[in-house]
């Protein structure tokens, strides 16, 4: 079940500027907010009451009240982390959380039911989401499938112009607003391809142009904290869809078969 803190990263893309300050705010400071009031938030974000009362219905609650309600049912009370390794720990320990509240299991189903009836796979991202992209084809290569992967602009253009019907389009982008990558897909449309998006938030221009979408959390907010692995989340949503696969007995079989196939390869 998506949490309110879920629902403003799904959202968080909709918002006007002022409502996104309302938006980082909350996200930043969920666990000292539980009691405050409406007209003291106004004051620390500088913005207006009416603002914070729109912000809270665009998210999913019905005002104020029910906002605090809905957030004090999604933050844990947890200590302060005291190091680097129980700081890491307890960001990854809230993105896993996150990202499995928004997973929808049927969703990875139809996803996995398109990848196995396609002719070829194609898997679109660009900087760290292209090394995520290139992550997928390996594992995907390895269950005996035809995949390819694109992380420039004009490969990306160049293959979904001779794509078909047949063919699946796998996008990965968190921002949901990779100019390069939504001009891509929107002409695998064109073309009759379908498109699976993995991405972090909801109406925005890929997510509108796809056919299916597996949303993932954002690290956004966690990355004032210092260096992390922006795709991590996207690395979990990977490794659902690639156990799911795998529960196919024809892929399981091909997977077997690289698997001795590299073993031979290491002894020879």
């Amino acid at each position: 079940m998506k949490s309110i803190l879920d629902q403003i990263q799904l959202k968080y893309q909709t918002l006007s500027n002022t409502e996104k300050k309302i938006a980082d705010y909350v996200m930043q400071n969920n666990t000292t907010l539980l009691n405050i009031h409406i007209k003291e938030l106004a004051q620390q974000i500088d913005v207006s009451v009416a603002t914070i009362t729109r912000f809270c219905r665009k998210v999913g609650a019905s005002g104020f009240v029910e906002f605090k309600i809905l957030l004090r049912d999604a933050v844990e009370k947890r200590d302060e982390p005291h190091d680097a390794i129980e700081t890491v720990d307890s960001i990854y320990q809230t993105i896993i959380k996150s990202t499995n509240s928004l997973t929808n299991i049927q969703d990875y189903k139809t996803a996995c039911s398109w990848v196995l009836d396609s002719e070829q796979i194609h898997i679109y991202g660009l900087g760290s989401s292209g090394l995520s992209a290139q992550e997928l084809k390996t594992r995907i290569a390895r269950m005996g499938l035809f995949v390819d992967t694109h992380i420039d602009s004009h490969a990306m253009i160049i293959n979904a112009s001779i794509l078909t019907e047949r063919d699946v389009v796998i996008a990965i982008s968190s921002s949901g607003q990779t100019k390069e990558i939504i001009e891509a897909i929107n002409l695998a449309k064109q073309k009759g391809a379908r498109v699976i998006s993995i991405t972090n938030y909801s109406e925005t221009d890929l997510a509108n142009s796809s056919d299916l979408i597996l949303y993932t959390a954002s690290i956004q907010h966690y990355l004032d904290k210092g260096f992390l692995n922006s795709q991590l989340s996207i690395l979990i949503s990977l490794d659902i869809l690639s156990m799911m696969l795998l529960q196919n007995e024809r892929i399981y079989n091909k997977h077997n078969e690289t698997l001795r196939a590299l073993h031979a390869y290491k002894k020879a």
